[in-house]
């Protein structure tokens, strides 16, 4: 969410409130709270190109998000809305392009076609992989273009929240005591964020 809203900020001319800015700073933290209150098995390191790949998607997730808040604002000043599909177009067009530019010189394309070719029966996942992936994509350009990037974010974060719950409550997995404390931050900045948006509808209706 951190780097979403300050790619908005940077790049897409987002300003918000106090109360915007404590709100994604609880969910944040509270969500880092509740990685680092897991009750892990053995031990485990990261790497240095591991950790730089992380920092890089992040980094462009906020490039990206900050665009996608320009072209939102460009595009409704001449009375144009982009349509959910429009972006998922384009962004999938340009992510094949590039992956295609990058795999071709390393060799990548050319096994990956010759490893489908002898396995045929590999296709019918790599469809089913798409159309579940086509699906799932679907609702997170509507929420891109009927709302705001930080709004998919913040969504996003939620679910890793209950994903960890379901796993607590259904898989019999354990959470120490910092943990449940960054559930309960992160819930508060959630509840903080559905009161706000609540009131400002309700203002906007009465």
């Amino acid at each position: 969410m951190a780097p979403v809203m300050a790619g908005q900020l940077l790049l897409g001319g987002a300003k918000y409130t106090l109360r915007e800015y404590v709100q994604v700073a609880a969910i944040i933290g509270g969500t880092a709270i509740v990685s680092m209150g897991k009750k892990k098995k053995g031990s485990s390191t990261s790497s240095g190109l591991g950790v730089f790949f992380i920092v890089l998607s992040l980094l462009l997730d906020g490039v990206t998000a900050g665009f996608q808040k320009r072209l939102k604002a460009e595009t409704a000043k001449v009375g144009v809305k982009p349509k959910p599909y429009d972006f998922m177009y384009w962004t999938n067009l340009f992510m094949c392009l590039t992956a295609i530019v990058i795999a071709v010189p390393l060799g990548e394309f050319q096994s990956g076609f010759t490893f489908c070719t002898s396995n045929p029966e590999i296709l019918t996942k790599i469809i089913k992989f798409a159309l579940c992936s086509a699906v799932g994509q679907s609702f997170i350009f509507f929420t891109i273009a009927n709302f705001d990037p930080l709004v998919l974010s913040t969504i996003t974060t939620t679910r890793k929240i209950f994903s960890v719950l379901l796993s607590i409550f259904l898989k019999g997995h354990s959470l120490s005591l910092m943990g449940w404390s960054g559930i309960g931050l992160a819930s508060s900045g959630i509840l903080s964020e559905l009161q706000a948006k609540s009131a400002k509808h309700k203002g906007k209706t009465t």
